[in-house]
């Protein structure tokens, strides 16, 4: 784990000057400090220190908080993430579900479209003012 530390770290640190070629004591003691917390097994459960390792938040955790809490920090922001994932999943599942629910058929309170009048054919004006003449010669009321 420490190597994998400090190849990652020393593969960043190969774009900048000779400067960096003496170790890092902070870096060193921060791997000393993981490497003590695996081996004591207080790490938090089921975290991954490879997978981990690999993420540049992590390191910025450790060397803003400590070893120990940025540790603890990231592997409690994961699980956050993990459950915001997973309840999103959850709700788009349900969304998917409620979709695929039977619809109403009927109309209900669906208006229905306007006629115009003015854009109308001249064979289909004389058709509806003939349904018109024959609902009024059956009693019925025309409204337009």
């Amino acid at each position: 784990m420490k190597n994998t530390i400090q190849q990652r770290l020393d593969a960043a640190n190969a774009k900048k000057p000779a400067m960096n070629a003496e170790k890092d004591p902070e870096f060193e003691a921060m791997v000393d400090e993981v490497s003590v917390l695996m081996q004591e097994g207080k790490l938090p459960d089921g975290f991954d220190m490879e997978t981990a390792a690999k993420d540049p938040a992590l390191l910025q955790l450790m060397y803003e908080y400590g070893a120990n809490a940025g540790i603890r920090i990231y592997a409690a922001e994961q699980r956050a993430q993990d459950a915001e994932d997973s309840a999103m999943e959850r709700m788009s599942a349900r969304v998917r579900e409620r979709s695929q629910l039977p619809k109403s058929t009927r109309g209900g309170s669906a208006a229905p479209a306007a006629t115009n009048y003015h854009g109308m054919s001249s064979e289909s004006f004389r058709q509806l003012m003939q349904q018109m003449k024959k609902t009024a010669r059956d009693g019925g009321k025309t409204r337009l």
